[in-house]
């Protein structure tokens, strides 16, 4: 995905650039047309199928605060076994290919969440990549704007003495065999290069995270790979199914400035 961030980073900035100013008066076909290029962009010539039914996206249909839009991605059950990726795009925003999630075997593939910035009234795909190479791709509209833009909300040094810092919340009783959910926070500004320092008035630099890996007991659960659509403090929300001896879920994440973070937590599974 690193290579694929790279390769596409000049097309997709180039195609921002070139494409009329999103609005919440464009209409259909403008958006429609977007998307075709946008398609391209990533995937090239291969054939996305409708998903429907196989993929939906959790969001609201008007964000509270477009540089904090929550979305949840489901998987249903005829998809979730073959699912190796899945590719987040916000249409309109300045970095439009806001994340790609691969599954590992230690996942349970049934949904994922984590928490965007949106800069303007635009349609969300999220396309689902099966082991076949099959894609899979559901939209959904949302009302938000200025999100890639909006000042942070923790004062620049506040956040920088917490770098890195880890949480990770497992969530309900550990039984071996039986899919668990986690969420993990990353505590990073994940500055996305548009916003105004309040107090300097200067532009804030681009720092971000740009990758986090989970393992569980050394094996792959999720790994993310991600731009500036990703909000502040990133976030995100998995399933793995435990074993029946204790273990270790691991997480390594990078930022675009070099910087690694690591952290650890035990997992002990019940009877």
């Amino acid at each position: 995905m690193r290579r694929l961030s790279i390769a596409l980073g000049a097309g997709l900035l180039a195609l921002a650039a070139s494409a009329p100013p999103a609005s919440a008066e464009a209409d259909e076909a403008t958006r429609a047309a977007r998307w075709v290029e946008l398609s391209a962009q990533i995937f090239g010539e291969r054939a996305i199928e409708d998903g429907a039914g196989l993929v939906s996206i959790g969001a609201p249909d008007r964000a509270e605060d477009a540089a904090l839009v929550p979305i949840k991605i489901e998987l249903a059950a005829p998809l979730r076994d073959k699912i190796t990726g899945l590719y987040l795009v916000i249409d309109d925003n300045p970095s439009p290919l806001a994340a790609h999630v691969t599954f590992g075997k230690a996942a349970d593939a049934s949904d994922f969440a984590t928490r965007v910035r949106v800069d303007d009234y635009t349609y969300l795909h999220a396309v689902a990549e099966t082991r076949d190479g099959k894609l899979y791709g559901v939209a959904r509209f949302i009302k938000a704007a200025g999100g890639c833009s909006a000042p942070a909300a923790k004062d620049q040094g506040v956040a920088m003495s917490r770098l890195g810092q880890m949480k990770m919340t497992l969530r309900g009783d550990l039984h071996a065999g039986v899919p668990a959910e986690a969420h993990l926070l990353v505590s990073h500004p994940n500055s996305s290069g548009m916003q105004m320092d309040q107090v300097t008035r200067n532009y804030v630099p681009a720092n971000f995270i740009r990758e986090m890996k989970v393992t569980y007991n050394g094996e792959p659960v999720i790994a993310m790979e991600s731009d500036i659509s990703i909000s502040e403090d990133p976030s995100l929300t998995f399933a793995f199914v435990p074993r029946t001896e204790a273990g270790e879920l691991k997480v390594e994440a990078d930022d675009s400035n070099n910087r690694h973070f690591e952290g650890r937590w035990p997992v002990k599974p019940g009877t």
